[in-house]
């Protein structure tokens, strides 16, 4: 009998033990981790960089976290720990990212369950992942091209114009160009502003039919034609009825001089159509002799020839010149100029 008396009296011992200990078990619970200082370095960069996440964890009870992860995108990326110890040191994750606008949040739970996430709704901006052009650059447009005027001839001036527009509105575009026969050609501003304006290009033409077409590079390299297929006829360049040059302000120097003098002949060829002079002559006394251009271009310019052989005292000339394609000119267009007088 005392030993059941013992037995009972010892559990009821061990009994109101543990209705004392068990208010403190129950109030000592699981409290949530913490994530510090939570940072992705770079915030911008190219789908080249290795961008790093970084977190310190924190628990108050000691507790070893189960996972700890960064989330791009809502796509969960585990880390490591690098630095202190399991329950409270530095977590971090190395990341590579396609290009494009990211966002991103961390998250952890430990070992009995609690979990934290940060920030606790929602997701942060970035990182930006661009690439060597901008991600989001609308190409520019090309509108209203043409050539004026259509047809012409040889020693017409032709204008090409294009509209350019980049909706970027940024920098100035890198080229806008006219491509005739094949040989590209830079053309300016002309009116507006670099990003919306018309752009010009001026030029001779060689005879014959020509086509052309438009291209243009914006400030991040992308380009834009017009046509986007084929090219443009026009414009065509054909010869027209040649007018014939004239001659004018003629003159000797000296008109009067001594046997060993050097007499100069002068003369000023001119031709509406740009053609150069293919013969320019000078008749002394009936003998020809070529003339050389002094000044000017050979289609609008002074011509001379010098000589000191005259002994006679009275002579006489004329001048003559060809445009090669069937033009002549001739002055007097009778008869001569008296001169120079060489006195004995």
């Amino acid at each position: 009998m005392r030993i059941k008396q013992y037995a009972f009296v010892a559990a009821s011992v061990v009994f109101l033990a543990l209705a004392l200990a068990s208010p403190a078990l129950a109030a000592q619970g699981n409290s949530k981790p913490c994530l510090c200082h939570p940072a992705i370095t770079p915030m911008k960069g190219t789908a080249r960089t290795v961008y790093i996440a970084m977190v310190f964890y924190h628990d108050n009870d000691g507790d070893n976290p189960a996972k700890v992860e960064v989330y791009i995108d809502n796509v969960a990326y585990p880390m490591r720990l690098v630095g202190g110890r399991a329950a409270n040191g530095t977590y971090r994750a190395r990341l590579t990212l396609p290009p494009g606008e990211h966002s991103y949040y961390f998250a952890t739970e430990d070992i009995r369950g609690a979990s934290e996430r940060f920030p606790r709704y929602g997701a942060r901006p970035g990182p930006f992942v661009g690439t060597t052009k901008q991600v989001y650059n609308i190409p520019p447009t090309l509108s209203e091209g043409g050539v004026y005027p259509d047809q012409g001839g040889e020693h017409s001036i032709y204008t090409y114009t294009i509209r350019y527009k980049d909706r970027d509105m940024c920098k100035p575009p890198r080229a806008v160009r006219v491509i005739v026969d094949g040989i590209c050609h830079d053309m300016s501003l002309h009116g507006g502003v670099p990003t919306n304006g018309l752009y010009l290009y001026r030029t001779m033409l060689p005879l014959g039919p020509h086509a052309y077409y438009f291209g243009a590079l914006d400030d991040m390299g992308d380009c834009t034609m017009l046509p986007q297929a084929g090219y443009l006829r026009g414009p065509d360049v054909i010869e027209g009825p040649n007018s014939p040059p004239v001659l004018c302000d003629n003159y000797v120097d000296p008109q009067i001089g001594g046997p060993n003098g050097r007499y100069g002949f002068r003369v000023v060829y001119k031709d509406v159509d740009l053609d150069p002079a293919s013969i320019a002559l000078i008749y002394i006394d009936g003998e020809p002799h070529a003339m050389k251009l002094m000044s000017g271009k050979a289609y609008s310019g002074v011509y001379r020839f010098v000589s000191n052989e005259y002994l006679s005292n009275f002579h006489d000339y004329y001048f003559y010149f060809e445009d090669g394609k069937g033009g002549t000119c001739r002055l007097p267009p009778a008869g001569s100029f008296h001169g120079p007088v060489v006195v004995r």
